[in-house]
Formats: C-alpha cells, sequence, structure tokens
C-alpha cells in the first residue's frame, strides 16, 4: 500500500487542478451499497431461500470477502467509517444524526480532487444534509443533498402527488397498530415507480452520460433496501413464501422482553413467529429485486463498453438480525447486525479476479485505502483502514486478523474469538463466543474461569484502540470541504438532537479537533 510521499503531494496539486497523472489509466470505480444486508442473504453464501444470480456473477469475477464487518452497525457511523477509512470515535460521527469532525475528508472529495468525476444515486445519511460531500452529480433517495428537488421524494410527489414515500395498498398490512408489523404492506404504484428501480434508472442515466468521455467517474449506487419498511412492488411482494421461511428460533421468553420494551424500542424486538416469516419474506424479496436491478446495471456497463474499465464493488452498511436472539434491525455486536457482504472485481486484467474466496477478516474502513490504491492513487497518512489488495492477489501472508467495532457497546474480533464489552466505557456486560464451534453465538463463555484472560486482554486491546486518534487527512492542494467547516453551534445542536446519540450523552466529547 503506498503512502503519499513528496512527489505524490505534487502530482496531488496537479490533480487539484483537473489533471490526473498522464501517464496512468485509473480505472472508473462503481460503488453499491446496500442498506441492513446480513452477509450470508446470497445464493454464493448457500442461502437455502434467496437467490442472487446477479451478485453470484460477480463473485465469481472477482474476490468474495466471507468475512467482512462494518465497524459500527448503524446507518450514519457505518458510511462514515467507509467514507473516511477511520473509525466512528476519530470521524465523529458515533450516531444517526451527528456530523463529522472539522477536517474529515470524505472519499468522493479525494477522488474528486484526482480528476474524477463523482455521482451518487441513492442514500449518504449524513448530516448536515444540504451539502454535496464531494459529488458532482448528487440524485437522492431522500431530501439530501444540494438538488432535493430531483431526489426520489420530489419523484413520487410529482408524478403521483403521494405524501408519503412508501405508500401501500390499503389491506395489504397484517399488524397496522404494530410498532414493528406496521411496516408491510404492498407497494401501491408501478413497480417502475419503487426507489429500487428509480436509483438504477439514475445510475445507467449517469453512466450513459460519462459514455465517449475520458475522464474516469466514480458512482455510489446507494439502495435503501432491504432496510424498512417491509414493502415491496409485486412480483417481490409475494416472490417468497413465508411459510417457508428459515427463521431461528425465538426466545421463550420473548414477548416479556418485547413487552418490557418503551415506545419505538419495540420495533427492535419480535415476539410472533409469523411476524418474523412475513418479514423475513419480504426482506429476501427486496434483495431478490435489487439482484435484478444490478443485473441491469452491470449489463449497461457491458453495452456501453466501460465494464473491462470498471472497479465494481458490492457492500451493506451493517446487517439485520432477523430474528436471531429475538431481535430485529441493526445497532448489535453479534453476527446478524455486524457481518456484511463484501464482493469486489478490478478492472479487466487484475491480479485479485477470479473467483476467490477469502475468509480473512476485512473492515469496512479497508476500503477507503483498497479503492485508492486500486485506483492508482496515493494513500494518505491518516487512514485507519488498511488496503486488502496484496491480500486479494493471495500476496499478503500477515493479514490482520482483527476487527473492532464500536456503537453503544464496543466488539473485538480475534480470529474466532468475539468478545463484547456492552459498553463504551469497559463497564458493561461481557460477552465473549467462539465462532467457530458457536457460529450462532448462543454461548457466552464470558463468565467462564479458563477464559479469563482472554475476556482482560480481550478489553485492553479495546481501550488501546479506542485511544488511538490520528489526525485527519492532509492532501497537499486539497481545500478544506465546506462539510468538514460545519459551525459549531450547529455541530452542536445536531449532537443534542441526535435520535440516538451515544456518545455525546455517554462521555464528554469537544466539537472540533484540536
Amino acid at each position: 500500500m503506498n503512502r503519499i510521499s513528496r512527489r505524490d503531494l505534487l502530482a496531488g496539486a496537479v490533480a487539484g487542478a483537473g489533471a490526473l497523472h498522464a501517464a496512468t489509466k485509473h480505472p472508473n470505480i462503481l460503488f453499491v451499497m446496500v442498506d441492513e444486508m446480513r452477509w450470508d442473504a446470497m445464493s454464493c453464501e448457500k442461502h437455502p431461500v434467496v437467490a442472487t444470480p446477479n451478485l453470484d456473477r460477480l463473485s465469481r469475477q472477482g474476490v468474495r470477502f466471507a468475512n467482512s464487518y462494518t465497524v459500527s452497525p448503524v446507518c450514519s457511523p457505518a458510511r462514515a467509517c467507509v467514507f473516511t477509512g477511520r473509525y466512528a470515535h476519530v470521524n465523529g460521527v458515533t450516531s444517526n444524526g451527528i456530523p463529522a469532525n472539522d477536517g474529515e475528508i470524505f472519499l468522493p472529495s479525494v477522488l474528486k480532487h484526482y480528476g474524477y468525476h463523482t455521482a451518487i444515486a441513492g442514500k449518504l445519511h449524513y448530516t448536515p444534509k444540504r451539502f454535496d460531500y464531494g459529488f458532482d452529480q448528487f440524485w437522492s433517495f431522500s431530501t439530501e443533498g444540494p438538488t432535493p428537488e430531483i431526489g426520489y421524494v420530489e419523484y413520487l410527489k410529482k408524478k403521483h402527488g403521494s405524501p408519503a414515500k412508501w405508500p401501500i395498498v390499503p389491506g395489504t398490512c397484517p399488524w397496522p397498530e404494530d410498532p414493528l408489523g406496521r411496516d408491510v404492506g404492498l407497494f401501491k404504484y408501478p413497480r417502475q415507480d419503487f426507489e429500487t428501480e428509480w436509483l438504477t434508472d439514475r445510475s445507467i442515466d449517469y453512466l450513459r452520460s460519462r459514455r465517449g468521455r475520458s475522464q474516469p467517474w466514480f458512482l455510489f449506487t446507494s439502495y435503501l433496501k432491504p432496510h424498512s419498511p417491509s414493502v415491496e412492488p409485486q412480483p417481490y411482494f409475494g416472490k417468497y413464501d413465508p411459510a417457508a421461511m428459515p427463521i431461528p428460533k425465538l426466545p421463550p421468553n420473548a414477548k416479556e422482553i418485547r413487552a418490557a420494551q418503551k415506545d419505538r424500542s419495540k420495533r427492535h424486538f419480535v415476539d410472533d413467529e409469523q411476524m418474523v416469516r412475513v418479514m423475513s419474506a419480504l426482506y429476501y424479496g427486496a434483495i431478490a429485486h435489487i439482484d435484478d436491478q444490478l443485473g441491469r446495471l452491470f449489463g449497461e456497463l457491458e453495452k456501453l463498453g466501460m465494464a473491462d474499465d470498471t472497479l465494481v464493488l458490492f457492500t451493506a452498511d451493517h446487517g439485520n438480525m432477523l430474528g436471531d436472539k429475538g431481535r430485529w434491525f441493526k445497532g448489535l455486536q453479534y453476527e446478524g447486525s455486524a457481518h456484511v457482504p463484501l464482493l469486489w472485481k478490478g478492472q479487466k486484467g487484475a491480479v485479485e479476479n477470479g473467483g476467490r474466496a477469502i475468509d480473512k477478516v476485512i473492515e469496512n474502513t479497508d476500503l477507503m485505502p483498497s479503492i485508492l490504491e486500486a485506483a492508482g492513487l496515493p494513500v494518505p497518512e491518516g487512514l485507519q483502514g488498511r488496503s486488502f489488495l496484496k491480500l486479494a492477489r493471495g500476496q499478503d501472508s500477515n493479514w490482520k486478523g482483527t476487527c473492532y467495532s464500536e456503537l453503544r457497546s464496543g466488539m473485538f474480533l480475534n480470529g474466532q474469538w468475539k468478545f463484547i464489552d456492552n459498553s463504551l466505557d469497559g463497564t458493561g456486560v461481557k460477552e465473549l463466543y467462539d465462532l467457530r464451534n458457536d457460529p450462532k453465538e448462543e454461548r457466552n463463555l464470558a463468565g467462564e474461569s479458563r477464559q479469563r484472560e482472554r475476556v482482560r486482554e480481550s478489553g485492553e486491546r479495546l481501550n488501546s484502540w479506542r485511544a488511538d486518534r490520528p489526525a485527519p487527512l492532509r492532501i497537499s492542494g486539497m481545500s478544506t470541504p465546506q462539510y468538514a467547516q460545519v459551525p459549531d453551534a450547529e455541530r452542536n445542536e445536531a449532537i443534542r438532537a441526535a435520535p440516538d446519540n451515544v456518545e455525546g450523552r455517554n462521555e464528554k466529547r469537544t466539537s472540533r479537533r484540536k
């Protein structure tokens, strides 16, 4: 992995003026992210129900990383970690609704600085919403970005006069009063007006707009699905039979646990087996819908003659528990929430192509340095991720075997052992799982005397990790983006207003990095 030298910095200054290194062919980059998709919800992972032929094809063409993890299992922190290559406690995005710390630079801005044209179709989920975050073209799935008037919400409103983003056919929700079950429903409008299809259309529009241009491009196609609500058009609404769903056994006291929850927290617990079946079927239907749309997207790359020159990667920000341990959604360090898919295919002739499956642990902070190295661009100091290109090529025998993660709890994964401390200050209930012999995380070994030393060492590793806070990236010739200069008053107000504020309540933090 290259680090920035004086020569690179001078080249970067030239690139910032609008030119890439003339001697290098820089690949186009198609980055596909889905929201809330577990690692095992693909047929290339031998899932017993869902069929994903286009993802399977991508896996055969490139590399499948079987043990890829998010370093913060909720939307905004996970995405900020991907686009900064830095952990949540360092970049500052420790919860949804919290801006990044001053000076944090995101991947699209770096690529743009080096001469890439950049675009997003879909979900970004950064605060504040109004900035472009380094994208030249911004099609939002909601009201994000500098041009929300061309986003999906406005499209649906203008075409159908819809006051809701997910209008459903009346009578298609079996649980209209339940905090979780009320998400279910058949999409009211034609399939082509559904968000998954609309974002694919915008992505294809972008690819067509770049045809014949010499400037390399970066497209972030970011689907909300299979994230809630459990709404789909036909045929995906009825694609899978709920009765045939493989579902986990709910805890014997699931009803009591859920009944004890207050308000919206009930949405994160499930006690109804039929609800699990129905929502699981719709979850897999949403994935099948995305896979079909990826067939369109990948096919367009080929039709336009761009496939050979394009790096393609597919991942998720985090997973979904789907009833494991009686839980739904994300926010936990268990496998269903933290373990995500990652497929990577380099441009034609890339050494890492060839259909290999790699079982080494990958953190999503590793994506940014890997993308920059694959693009032939300098990898700046300050990134905490590590490029996995040599690993993908079978050339890295010393790859790390660890992963760290944080939200309300901290997680340290070391080989087959996963340690969870259910607080960020080290005082929470401890959990220890042997993933090799207990992949469903059913036996907490933290209380066993023979594991006492492992628990102690794992806690120390977590504390040491959280103490490491490198300064933001500095790239010569690159001005600080607007989104990295949010006024203190606005930043502090966002922290106070964050709906799921974790670190802002649990520890003192400054709004500016020193």
